[in-house]
């Protein structure tokens, strides 16, 4: 069975895999998920110098402190980005790269780079001390297409989502991610998200009918997709 490691997007902690990581785990797979710096039980530990730098570290710390080997590293959304930095630095350590709905970082530039100056202008707007806030209602059903979540799932999520450190948007990504390009990964796209999900260059890409949490609003189907790409 695999050593699965699990990190969630932005605003999101370890928590975030609690109704996936017992389907995982039933199925004999070794389950870790991951809080970075400033979210979850480590939000105290966010400030100004929270980057995407730093949350890449976090992801190889957790592995190379583990002793984690052949690891399948699930990427959902946000941590698309400092996952294919961390896997990029400890590549005889990763297996598999999973991203999940998943931003692709681009080399040498921030995700604020890559992203349309209006959307960046609306987001800096809404920062106050240092974070984006946890998105509201009109957000997620402006942005987020068929994401299916519920009144409760919103709830939930609210309650122990933290704001994502503005640093980690602009931080830049190395100039080089070469070293990803020879590891197996499989883009799990979401069929409710909007827009034509990305196709990176000798990638599996395979769909899951959910919005863009799957881990809250189907966290059984995507257990079982997990599996399956792990076994692969």
């Amino acid at each position: 069975m695999s050593t699965i490691v699990l990190v969630g997007g932005s605003f999101l902690g370890a928590w975030a895999w609690e109704r996936v990581a017992p389907p995982l785990t039933a199925y004999g797979h070794q389950v870790h998920p991951l809080t970075l710096t400033g979210f979850g039980d480590r939000a105290h530990l966010g400030s100004p110098d929270t980057t995407l730098t730093t949350h890449a570290r976090d992801i190889t710390a957790a592995i190379e402190y583990a002793g984690l080997r052949e690891v399948v590293l699930v990427a959902h959304s946000y941590a698309g980005a400092p996952a294919t930095i961390a896997a990029g630095a400890i590549p005889e350590r990763i297996a598999r790269l999973v991203y999940l709905a998943a931003v692709l970082p681009e080399p040498g530039r921030s995700l604020f780079d890559a992203t349309p100056a209006p959307v960046v202008d609306a987001i800096m707007e809404t920062v106050r001390d240092g974070r984006i806030p946890v998105m509201s209602d009109e957000v997620l059903d402006a942005n987020f297409g068929e994401h299916g979540l519920t009144p409760e799932d919103r709830a939930w999520l609210r309650a122990r989502g933290v704001g994502q450190p503005i640093g980690t948007y602009q931080d830049p990504a190395p100039a080089d991610l070469g070293a990803v390009r020879g590891l197996p990964r499989t883009y799990i796209a979401c069929a409710g998200d909007p827009g034509d999900p990305p196709r990176p260059p000798g990638a599996d890409v395979v769909a899951l009918d959910a919005g863009h949490w799957p881990m809250i609003t189907e966290p059984e189907p995507l257990a079982r997709l997990l599996d399956e790409v792990a076994r692969s």
